[in-house]
Parts: structure tokens; sequence; C-alpha cells
């Protein structure tokens, strides 16, 4: 994982995670998943930590493709 962002602008609690990626779902190298609040883990993953997650791909709130989990795992580094 290369970043998150824990504090959600819209308020409902979801985290938004920016993974390295050869899918490829958002940008060249980088796929973004979506955590709705009820996967939300108490401590979210940090830079580093290894990360799956698996979902439908929808759109975001600025168009670009995203996971939005169903499944998710993190591997502490």
């Amino acid at each position: 994982m290369l970043y998150v962002e824990a504090v959600d602008p819209d308020g409902d609690g979801d985290a938004h995670l920016v993974l390295a990626s050869r899918q490829s779902i958002t940008a060249p190298g980088l796929s973004i998943v979506d955590l709705k609040a009820s996967l939300r883990p108490d401590r979210l993953p940090r830079p580093g930590d290894w990360v799956g997650a698996s979902g439908p791909v929808f759109p975001g709130s600025r168009g670009q493709s995203q996971i939005e989990a169903t499944r998710f795992r993190v591997r502490r580094r």
C-alpha cells in the first residue's frame, strides 16, 4: 500500500487506499480501493503493508475506476 485516506471527506466512514498494482485499475501501476466502514479494521493499514481487496469496480467521485471492496485482507510489514 502506498497511501491511505483515513478521514473520509463525505463523512460516511469509509477509507480509501492507494495500492501499487499490476492490475492498474485506476491508473498505470495504481489501484484505488474504497473500503466501506463495515470492512474497516480497527487499525488501518500503513504505507508498506501488503493489502488485498476484491469487489466490483465502479467509478469514483472523480470518474476514476476503483474497487468497491467486499473482501479485504492486510499483512503488516
